[in-house]
């Protein structure tokens, strides 16, 4: 297992090599694997990516992000500008349904509600905002109401798991409950449970997971 000074200069070092992050800007501190963030960033994107280089780094077991959005002058806008163009945004997405998601925008935060059926699109919603200029953050506060309850079915999770480990039964224990799934179980990676999360949620009918997958 890496040590703390280890992981710092690991993630150091991977935010350094990402061309989409300025490293020089981000403070680092790792405390029994867990991480903590501090420092700027200039857009929600830069945010994204900062968190996406960091769950690449093997060894992080959890990540407490305190970067701040501080964006450029000429990104900042009104936030009926800013408004106009993310409903645009939206409606233009081949993903997202064109009823159902209310959107509403406070000194440049994005904030969604609203009803989708499936879980891609909820996540669609916030992934076509995420690199529009002027966003400082999005909270996405839509609800999942699926159409097909009965196609959860804890044999047919968990055979998608196996699926995507290459036969190899997952460490991760499904427990399903209505339209709730609770997962439990250790993983190796981020990258191991993030890809466990997606096939779960692409599982037509789930409305909520309750994650306790630890990551080694």
């Amino acid at each position: 297992m890496k040590t703390d000074q280890q992981l710092i200069l690991d993630i150091q070092a991977e935010l350094q090599w990402d061309s989409s992050v300025q490293a020089d800007a981000i403070q680092v501190l790792v405390h029994g694997g867990i991480v903590t963030l501090s420092g700027r960033v200039s857009s929600l994107a830069e945010l994204w990516h900062v968190e996406s280089a960091v769950h690449r780094v093997y060894g992080v077991q959890s990540l407490d992000n305190q970067l701040v959005v501080l964006l450029p002058h000429q990104h900042v806008y009104q936030d009926a500008d800013l408004t106009r163009v993310a409903e645009s945004v939206l409606q233009w997405s081949s993903y997202i349904p064109a009823h159902g998601i209310e959107l509403a925008v406070s000194m440049g935060w994005i904030h969604l509600t609203g009803e989708v059926a499936f879980d891609y699109q909820r996540r669609a919603a916030t992934e076509a905002l995420r690199y529009l200029a002027g966003v400082r953050g999005v909270t996405n506060l839509i609800r999942l109401t699926p159409k097909n309850q009965s196609g959860i079915v804890k044999k047919d999770i968990e055979t998608a798991l196996a699926r995507q480990n290459q036969g190899i039964e997952p460490a991760i224990q499904v427990e399903v409950i209505e339209s709730d799934v609770v997962l439990t179980g250790t993983v190796s990676s981020w990258a191991e449970h993030d890809k466990a999360l997606v096939s779960v949620w692409s599982t037509p009918g789930v409305s909520h997971i309750t994650d306790h997958i630890y990551v080694l």
